[in-house]
């Protein structure tokens, strides 16, 4: 089965070695999605989970939809939280993205990212 590469500029840039995603088959596999904007690649709502989940759901739209998905074809997040005492202010803005029918999940707390970041997600997809 061919694997495809998925990379985009109009979604934040990886902050290491790794690709955005992979296409393989009808699935698409993203990596760990931060709150970083596209452009300036600056961390958006630095402490804030709510604003960076706000911000890492709209990556991973455009990356999803780079690789010809989108946020209703996700059917698995895998979610590292800084501080799990902030889960509910992370459930209320990623239940305004998956309102419906909503992905399969885990969350975890990891205790320590790099400078200001609180929060990161990987998603599967498969194809429209």
């Amino acid at each position: 089965m061919e694997k495809v590469v998925i990379k985009t500029d109009k979604a934040a840039k990886p902050g290491g070695w790794y690709s955005q995603a992979y296409k393989v088959g009808d699935l698409i596999y993203t990596a760990g999605i931060t709150a970083n904007d596209p452009v300036t690649q600056e961390m958006i709502a630095p402490g804030d989970i709510a604003g960076q989940t706000e911000q890492i759901i709209k990556n991973m739209k455009i990356i999803l939809e780079e690789a010809g998905s989108d946020l209703e074809h996700v059917v698995k997040t895998l979610v590292f939280v800084k501080d799990i005492d902030e889960f509910a202010k992370f459930n209320e803005v990623y239940k305004q993205y998956f309102p419906n029918d909503p992905p399969a999940r885990s969350t975890m707390q990891v205790g320590k990212f790099n400078g200001d970041m609180v929060i990161e997600i990987e998603a599967v997809a498969v194809c429209r």
